[in-house]
């Protein structure tokens, strides 16, 4: 099967997406950073009753936090984006790929059919389906394809 067959016909369910991290309006941004920090992640989801509110990325704490002079004490719901865009995990892999290309989106929540959260999607985790998927195409462009180079390079 091609790639363009197989981004339309895998869904969001087949990608190796993390576990979300769930926290509550009120915790602050500075223990939001500090799990951030400690498991690695680039995004945490805002709950409240069970409800996705919000998301706040490392972004977020880039532009909204650091870059306006914010104290890292103010809770995350005032700093967090509302109603982010979120997938479904029987979404494909392509219409994925759309939502966060139309977006400018680094991160997704993944919903189930009940729209609690499951998990998040990555561009990362985009990038590593693709490789391990088609290691041929991707492992061999060159960097940018309309200007590849005259000779071969290397011995």
């Amino acid at each position: 099967m091609g790639v363009q067959e197989s981004l339309i016909q895998d869904s969001v369910s087949v990608l190796d997406y993390h576990q979300p991290i769930l926290v509550e309006p009120s915790i602050s941004v500075r223990e939001v950073t500090e799990s951030l920090r400690l498991s690695g992640r680039g995004c945490v989801l805002v709950m409240d009753q069970n409800q996705l509110i919000g998301i706040f990325t490392e972004r977020d704490l880039l532009l909204r936090i650091m870059g306006e002079g914010l104290s890292p004490d103010i809770p995350v719901h005032q700093v967090m984006t509302k109603q982010p865009t979120t997938v479904q995990r029987t979404e494909t892999i392509a219409q994925v790929i759309k939502t966060m290309r139309s977006g400018g989106h680094r991160h997704l929540p993944i919903l189930d059919e009940t729209q609690t959260p499951v998990g998040v999607l990555s561009v990362k985790h985009i990038v590593k389906y693709l490789a391990d998927h088609f290691p041929q195409k991707v492992y061999t462009l060159p960097p940018d394809p309309d200007h590849a180079p005259p000779t071969r390079e290397g011995a």
